[in-house]
């Protein structure tokens, strides 16, 4: 009895023990950290990005098996789609895994079979039965189950699997899990099927049209698509597997793309388990370095700590290992393969922080393709004559993280292309002078609303209030810098920021309404009502009754909305538009929330930060990662713009230099952090900082601060730490 008792309780332990162990929460240098069920999120299949550095595709929802939209540059198949159907040999029944095929033909065409009828209705098709979908970085996580009779005879089996995709090559990668449900071994082909619209290899020649070469080979004149596994019998329809009864076996498969002119692979690998989970050492490694690299935040506030790890997932999400961009790494927007300066710049001390060598390089890089005339840099070079007038305020805010955080100005000699950074700069400055200074002395961009932001209606354009306070902004910062580097331009730059500050008040300024206006050549003004014009409340130029009237708008019912911020106020009939969300009215560009927050915790007005921000935190719970316009009364994003946006690290930002009042002047570090009722206990350790480690914790009432793991200072709310 003593032997039996001692066991029950040694049983016991170590089943505690274990459930424990399996039950502790997962760091955010964990994938798993930042798992969201499928149902969950509010994407539709071509935004659930599977990413690994290199390249993407997208799973699809309600198949064990199949992905979509294909993108490893120079290979490209948006339209691609992949999965595998199951072929029973005993009853000669098909089972297929494209039920999201099937239910896009039925919803949007009207014609196929309805998904919900099928397996019972008489000659309907048989079909997985999704169960369980789940995605994390860089995996999707998907279960199933078939279980039918069909003429006196059994087919029953599970199905659980998981998809991702390579850092060294351009391959997706699907595990299968089997299990034969009955009492006889189970015979199956596993049979896949490609379709898709075009299949292109950028610079190749030749149809882009694709079409099947063999059961496992599907391409056009440019790409091509080959399906490998570790199965080693291969018939001229599939794969053949036998799954014995009431036993697991796991499967590996690969998709692999390549140009038309290199060789096929081949099609049975048996080294597919090990490149996967090399994979996924990849992006374990990826995210514990992001983790490591970046102040590390924990709150009892759980929402706002991980919009915090999410807004950093996003913007790791952006950043390109592939030899063949034109920069390794390179910044892109977010899903688009092209870098630009003014998103960058959102999460520019996020990178100064993460990378900054990788963050100097985003500065070189755009000057040296950008040249003042192509603002769209691709992963090949600079495209299209489009110019955002943006640039030279981006690549400023670019400068002032990397000077912020590192303190190297020789960045400022460095060349990029025909002229080093100091001289673009003085360039930039030549050309605003010279091609958009107005006979008053205003900055006017002319007529074409595309060189400032992209919305539907006119108005906005020509003496742009936004575009003169950055420019006062940009030439106070330059004789700042021309002093520093001993530049003769320095009075210069000094007398034209204080001149245009003066005409800028005088002539734009409108009291009445607290705004500033737009003023065109004929003499009258308007008032836009766009939350760009509270990018200028990152500046010092403007007057304290300037500042306390901008922000007063920041109201509900005019600018604030559910999940934020409109892009314009709802109060302006004349260009408010609900569909196009990030500059238009309806929603808010990623990069806005968290910028304003900053900014208004910078100026004094904290509790409207944080409101801002926790407003804006609510996307998390639909969003696995932070896309480019979603709509501010419905966490929704339209297909027709990005699923994911490097400026989403403005969120991250907000969080440091607001909620946590950090700044850096030089060589001087003040700390002066700022509590919410609902922030809670929060702290954010191993903010580095010319070569040391500082942590913030912020109580209730008291805020401490530790150098190096050694405590140097508690203080009340309104009290700095300033650290010379």
């Amino acid at each position: 009895m003593r032997f039996t008792h001692f066991s029950v309780v040694l049983t016991t332990l170590i089943v505690l023990s274990v459930n424990s162990f399996a039950q502790q929460p997962f760091s955010p240098a964990d994938p798993e950290y930042y798992a969201m069920e499928r149902q969950q999120m509010r994407f539709d299949d071509q935004q659930v990005m599977l990413f690994n550095y290199r390249g993407f595709v997208c799973p699809r929802q309600y198949s064990m098996t199949s992905f979509t939209n294909v993108q490893f540059l120079p290979l490209s198949a948006p339209n691609y789609t992949f999965n595998l159907n199951f072929l029973d040999h005993n009853t000669g029944k098909l089972v297929r895994d494209d039920v999201p095929a099937i239910w896009d033909k039925w919803i949007n065409e009207g014609k196929g079979e309805d998904p919900l009828g099928c397996n019972f209705r008489s000659n309907s098709s048989y079909l997985m039965v999704t169960q369980e979908e789940k995605w994390q970085p860089n995996a999707c996580f998907r279960s199933g189950t078939f279980h039918k009779e069909i003429e006196n005879q059994w087919l029953s089996f599970s199905v659980r699997s998981c998809t991702s995709v390579s850092y060294a090559n351009d391959e997706v990668f699907v595990k299968l899990v089997l299990k034969n449900r009955k009492d006889k071994p189970l015979k199956l082909t596993l049979i896949p099927q490609q379709i898709a619209g075009q299949m292109n290899c950028d610079g190749m020649k030749g149809s882009a049209t694709p079409h099947p070469v063999d059961a496992f080979t599907f391409g056009s004149d440019q790409m091509q698509a080959r399906i490998s596994s570790d199965i080693e019998t291969i018939s001229d329809k599939g794969f053949e597997l036998t799954l014995p009864q009431g036993e697991y076996v796991t499967v590996y498969f690969a998709v692999q793309f390549y140009s038309a002119n290199t060789q096929a692979p081949p099609i049975v690998q048996k080294d597919i388990q090990i490149r996967m989970k090399s994979a996924d050492q990849v992006t374990r490694e990826k995210l514990k370095w992001a983790y490591e690299n970046v102040p590390k935040l924990e709150s009892t506030n759980k929402k706002l700590q991980e919009y915090y790890y999410r807004c950093l997932l996003s913007v790791l999400m952006c950043r390109y290992e592939n030899p063949k961009y034109i920069t390794n790494p390179f910044w892109a927007v977010g899903y688009w393969p092209f870098t630009i300066s003014w998103d960058t710049s959102y999460a520019s001390d996020v990178l100064a922080m993460l990378d900054p060598k990788s963050l100097k390089e985003a500065i070189l890089t755009d000057f040296r393709e950008v040249k003042m005339k192509k603002t769209y840099v691709s992963w090949k070079g600079a495209e299209w004559e489009n110019l955002y007038i943006q640039e030279p305020f981006a690549l400023q805010i670019m400068i002032e993280a990397y000077l912020r955080h590192t303190g190297d100005y020789s960045l400022f000699s460095e060349k990029a292309g025909d002229a080093t950074v100091w001289e673009w700069m003085q360039r930039w400055v030549t050309e605003l002078n010279t091609n958009y200074r107005n006979k008053e002395g205003l900055m006017d961009v002319g007529y074409d609303t595309q060189k400032i932001i992209e919305i539907r209606t006119d108005g906005y354009n020509h003496v742009v209030p936004i575009v003169n306070v950055l420019t006062v902004h940009l030439l106070y910062r330059m004789s700042e810098w021309a002093g520093l580097l001993n530049d003769g331009n320095g009075n210069e730059y000094l007398r034209d920021a204080d001149k245009l500050r003066g005409l800028m008040s005088e002539r734009l300024w409108n009291e009445q309404e607290g705004w500033f206006d737009n003023l065109y050549p004929d003499g009258t003004k308007e008032a836009i009502w766009t939350d760009h014009l509270f990018d200028a409340l990152g500046t010092d130029y403007l007057t304290g009754s300037q500042v306390n009237k901008l922000v007063s708008h920041l109201r509900e019912g005019e600018f604030l909305g559910k999940y934020g911020i409109y892009s314009i106020a709802r109060k302006d009939s004349v260009h408010w538009d609900l569909i196009d969300a990030d500059w238009g009215g309806g929603g808010q560009y990623a990069g806005m929330p968290g910028r304003i927050s900053r900014n208004l915790y910078k100026q004094g007005f904290p509790e409207l930060g944080w409101e801002i921000l926790k407003r804006n935190m609510g996307y998390i719970e639909f969003f696995p990662y932070l896309p480019q316009n979603p709509r501010t009364d419905a966490p929704i994003q339209d297909r027709s713009s990005m699923p994911l946006e490097i400026s989403a690290g403005a969120g991250m930002e907000a969080i440091i230099f607001g909620t946590f009042g950090i700044t850096i002047d030089k060589e001087r570090l003040t700390i002066k952090p700022n509590t919410h009722e609902e922030l809670g206990i929060s702290t954010l350790r191993d903010f580095k900082f010319r070569g040391k480690s500082y942590s913030i914790q912020i109580d209730k009432r008291t805020f401490s601060v530790s150098r190096d793991g050694k405590p140097i200072a508690k203080k009340q709310f309104g009290e700095s730490v300033v650290i010379l």
